[in-house]
C-alpha cells in the first residue's frame, strides 16, 4: 500500500492536517475554534531525538498519529473525523478492552491510556473519577510548555503499521497536590495501527507502554500541602519510577519516539 499526499488542510501546522479548509467547514470544535499548537511544536522541534526526512513513512506515521491526537482532543463529533474510519475504529491498551471511537471520544485520549485497576488505589491516576475536560486539564497543568511526541522508529509499514514512540514534556507545574520537579518527565511505547487506506486512516489502534514511566516523575515532587501520607506517596513514586526503569532496560528496543495526547499545548 502506498501513501498518498493529501491536500493541503493544516492550517499552517507543520505536523497536524484537518485543521483547516473546505473539508472542516462544518466541523463541531469542543472549544469553539481549531487548536493551535505553537508551544508544544516548539519543545518538540528542540528535543526530538530524530529528525524524519521529508515523507519518509517515518515522517508520515508520525504526523498521522499527531493529526489523530488533536482530532480525538478538539473535536465534538466523532463523524468531524478524518483521521480513523469512525464506524470501525478501535482503542486498546496494554491488552485491556478495546472502545469504540465513540467510547474513546467520550473519555478522552488520557483516560483511555491511563484505565488501570492499580493506579486508582495507589493515589496515582482514577480514570473513573477523571472527565475528559478534568484530565486534560490535570495534565495541561503539570506540562504548561506542552506534552511532546515522536516516533522513534517504524518497524512495518501500512496496511499494519508497527512503531515505537516516546511522550515527554518538563513537569513545571503541579500534579494532584504534587509540586514542580521541574524535571523532564518521559515514556516510552509500542503502537500497532491497522489502517485501511492509503490516507492511513486507522481502523484499529493497539499501545502498550508502562504508566509508572510517566506517573512516577509526576509523583516524585513533595506536597503542596503535607500530610500523614506523604512519605508512603513518595515511596510509591520511588517505587514506579524503579519499575519503568527495570522495565525500560528489559524490552524497549533503542530507537527513537512515537499520544499520543492532546489539548492546543499538548501533543
Amino acid at each position: 500500500m502506498e501513501v498518498a499526499a493529501a491536500a493541503d488542510s493544516s492550517g499552517g501546522d507543520r505536523y497536524r492536517s484537518h485543521l483547516a479548509g473546505d473539508g472542516e467547514k462544518n466541523t463541531v470544535w469542543r472549544h469553539g475554534a481549531p487548536p493551535t499548537y505553537d508551544a508544544v511544536n516548539s519543545l518538540f522541534e528542540a528535543e526530538r531525538t530524530q529528525e524524519w526526512p521529508a515523507g519518509s513513512l517515518e515522517e508520515t506515521v508520525q504526523n498521522a498519529i499527531k493529526t489523530w491526537e488533536m482530532e480525538l482532543s478538539h473535536k465534538a463529533r466523532l463523524e468531524d473525523f478524518k483521521s480513523v474510519s469512525p464506524g470501525r475504529f478501535r482503542l486498546s491498551v496494554n491488552g485491556g478492552k478495546a472502545l469504540t471511537g465513540e467510547e474513546t471520544l467520550a473519555v478522552g485520549s488520557y483516560n483511555a491510556l491511563l484505565t488501570s485497576p492499580i493506579l486508582p488505589d495507589a493515589g496515582a491516576y482514577d480514570a473513573a473519577a477523571e472527565t475528559f475536560e478534568s484530565s486534560h486539564d490535570l495534565f495541561r497543568a503539570a506540562f504548561p510548555r506542552g506534552f511532546a511526541w515522536e516516533v522513534i522508529r517504524v518497524y512495518s509499514g501500512p496496511p499494519v503499521i508497527t512503531f515505537k514512540f516516546r511522550h515527554w514534556g518538563h513537569m513545571d507545574g503541579p500534579y494532584k497536590g504534587h509540586a514542580p520537579t521541574g524535571e523532564k518527565v518521559e515514556f516510552y511505547g509500542v503502537a500497532v495501527l491497522k489502517v485501511v487506506d492509503e490516507q492511513l486512516r486507522a481502523e484499529d489502534v493497539e499501545v502498550y507502554y508502562d504508566p509508572g514511566e510517566l506517573l512516577g516523575g509526576l509523583l516524585k515532587g513533595p506536597l503542596l500541602v503535607p500530610s500523614t501520607e506523604e512519605d508512603a506517596t513518595r515511596q510509591l513514586a520511588e517505587r514506579l519510577g524503579e519499575a519503568a526503569t527495570v522495565s525500560a532496560s528489559g524490552a524497549a528496543p533503542q530507537t527513537q519516539a512515537c499520544p499520543f495526547l492532546a489539548s492546543g499545548k499538548r501533543e
